[in-house]
């Protein structure tokens, strides 16, 4: 790498930290679309869906992580919906691809 971008402190972590961030950002623009709904409708109520998505708008708004464990009472308790149908849910949408904002 070119030492001038060294010393501007371009190097290749800033490029990682750019993909990761747009990357990550792609993910939760996904998330909170329509594209999101129309692809897991067929497996779970839109409803869910819509309260999943509500839940992490919010937290974006207050700019505050979440917990897995809170998203998952959250949902059980206001939607109603089994413990094991979200944790399946969870599961289906591979919630670890949400590291470290919903944790």
């Amino acid at each position: 790498m070119p030492t001038s971008l060294v010393v501007l402190g371009i190097g290749m972590y800033d490029n990682d930290i750019k993909v990761s961030l747009i990357e990550f950002y792609d993910l939760i623009e996904f998330t909170l679309s329509f594209k999101f709904r129309e692809k897991w409708k067929n497996l779970y109520s839109e409803k869910m869906i819509k309260l999943f998505q509500l839940k992490i708008l919010q937290s974006f708004k207050a700019g505050k992580p979440l917990k897995k464990t809170s998203l998952l009472n959250y949902m059980v308790t206001k939607g109603k919906y089994k413990k094991e149908v979200i944790e399946d849910f969870f599961e289906m949408i591979d919630l670890e691809l949400y590291r470290p904002f919903i944790s």
